[in-house]
């Protein structure tokens, strides 16, 4: 079964219709989600999610583009985490320089404290990064020199040097629907080059729907999309792209079955 490592499911279309969503997931050999927070109130809500069904897990976090939102506490991100033995991730959190360069300061004091939560939490962190690869780069070294922490990158989009040198830190890469768009041929270079070892799949869904799907609502069960192209792309079989990412998942997140 394939995982989709990174939705949205408190978002529509999916929210209102969970039931059947996971119902087509399944349909579609998808039998694990990981449904993803960005804020407080998408927290509490990924959380009761997971709760209600048995193939999906969970994460805590604000996202960088809603660093600037005023936060009483930011310590009721971790304490939402500890709620629920199926949070399994803080973010997603990082660093989003495209879409507001103003505050770049709380967005790094934030993406500090998720990995602090994280490390003494033993979770991982779920990593957000655009227009910010120096930064980005720079405080994961930074904080793997002390601490012992995973990141998974979601939704990479980066260039062949900054995957290289995450691939160094030992962090795993995931590739979305991007990788199937035509115009993207320096990304699908990357993905041919990041080993299968270190590597997820993701659809974040509602968004980036993968070719043919382009332009739509995307869903979970599309995930299957860019596995597609990931065996394409390494000429390995769609079987072999499928047993791996989900072991990879499962590792990364530290999930013992």
């Amino acid at each position: 079964m394939f995982v989709d490592s990174h939705c949205h499911l408190t978002f529509e279309p999916m929210v209102s219709n969970l039931r059947k969503v996971i119902e087509n997931c399944a349909k579609a050999n998808v039998g694990t989600l990981l449904t993803i927070a960005t804020n407080i109130e998408s927290s509490i809500k990924c959380s009761e999610i997971s709760q209600n069904y048995e193939n999906v897990y969970s994460s805590i976090g604000i996202h960088p583009s809603e660093a600037h939102i005023t936060i009483n506490n930011d310590d009721q991100i971790q304490t939402l985490y500890k709620l629920n033995n199926k949070n399994i991730g803080y973010g997603e959190t990082g660093l989003d320089f495209f879409h507001s360069s103003k505050n770049k300061k709380r967005q790094i004091e934030l993406f500090e404290k998720h990995i602090d939560y994280a490390t003494k939490d033993d979770a991982t962190v779920i990593v957000h990064t655009r227009d910010a690869e120096d930064e980005t780069l720079s405080i994961i070294k930074n904080n793997l020199k002390s601490r012992d922490v995973r990141f998974l990158i979601h939704c990479f989009t980066g260039t062949m040097e900054f995957a290289k040198s995450l691939l160094d830190l030992g962090c795993y890469l995931s590739f979305s629907g991007i990788i199937t768009f035509k115009n993207t041929t320096e990304l699908q270079n990357v993905a041919k080059y990041v080993p299968l070892s270190n590597m997820l799949i993701e659809t974040d869904a509602p968004f980036l729907a993968p070719e043919p799907f382009r332009g739509k609502k995307n869903l979970p069960e599309n995930v299957i999309y860019v596995a597609r192209k990931i065996s394409n792309l390494k000429k390995i079989t769609l079987s072999q792209v499928e047993i791996k990412t989900s072991d990879n998942f499962f590792t990364v997140f530290n999930i013992n079955l």
